[in-house]
């Protein structure tokens, strides 16, 4: 499968094509983010009508810091206040110091 070709067939979800995405960027570690408050925003962006693919915000950090500017920048105080908490996390995580979240 090239990057440019459709998703595979039976995958409705979408995640091989993501794991052919993150597979054909630079191989990064996995990103730690609070479970319970990445489900939460992700389920708020789908609600904005923003996919949001958890796989690839665990895996890609670049993927994940467009993710949370996304957000930051719509008329959602609420989603606002998620990526907040997440983008506080990923620099508490990039310094090494443990989040407080």
């Amino acid at each position: 499968m090239n990057l440019f070709s459709d998703p595979v067939p039976n995958d409705p979800s979408g995640h091989a094509a993501a794991a052919a995405v993150s597979a054909a960027r630079p191989r990064e570690a996995a990103m730690a983010w609070p479970e319970e408050l990445l489900e939460h925003f992700c389920l708020r962006m789908s609600f904005r009508g923003m996919c949001v693919s958890r796989a690839l915000m665990l895996c890609d950090r670049r993927y994940a810091l467009e993710q949370l500017v996304h957000a930051h920048d719509m008329a959602d105080e609420r989603l606002q206040h998620m990526a907040g908490q997440l983008f506080r996390h990923f620099e508490a995580q990039q310094s090494g110091i443990h989040s407080m979240h």
